[in-house]
């Protein structure tokens, strides 16, 4: 079964309320590179049912904007390549409450699978879908006070 992609002012939604802060997203293009943060989200017979890509930047802000930390915090995590283990704490929890985006009411339970935070370690099956054309909606996020980046939502297309 085919996941309904969020639309645009969802997301926003879910991000601005989470955050407590003006967050703004925009329809953008795919990403030309691998997006390195991926958090995988299952059925509940394990199927894969969605994928969500961040930029470092943009995984390293919203968790920074949650945790309250401060910009440099996030601003470090992105010089040094990788989330601390603080912030993939917090991104974890905020993958979590991004499962809303993909349950809908009469559809399949969906729940938070995994949250990988580098390019190498995301399962083959999540980064073909991050890879694919169809089922995904790619934004530009802003973060009032954090700096943004890009997110990609994608669902198997079946």
């Amino acid at each position: 079964m085919t996941e309904a992609l969020p639309v645009p002012k969802q997301v926003r939604d879910v991000l601005s309320d989470l955050l407590g802060r003006e967050v703004t997203v925009n329809i953008t293009d795919p990403p030309s590179a691998d997006q390195p943060v991926v958090a995988v989200y299952q059925h509940n017979d394990t199927k894969l049912a969605g994928v969500i890509g961040f930029t470092l930047q943009l995984a390293a802000n919203t968790a920074a904007a949650t945790g309250l930390v401060p910009p440099g915090g996030a601003e470090a995590c992105v010089e040094d390549g990788e989330l601390s283990p603080l912030l993939t704490d917090i991104l974890g929890e905020v993958c979590n409450i991004l499962t809303g985006l993909f349950n809908t009411a009469g559809g399949p339970h969906v729940k938070f699978h995994e949250l990988h935070t580098d390019a190498g370690s995301v399962p083959s099956d999540a980064r073909s879908h991050l890879a694919s054309l169809g089922g995904r909606l790619d934004l530009t996020v802003d973060i009032g006070g954090y700096k943004g980046g890009t997110l990609s939502i994608v669902v198997p297309l079946i």
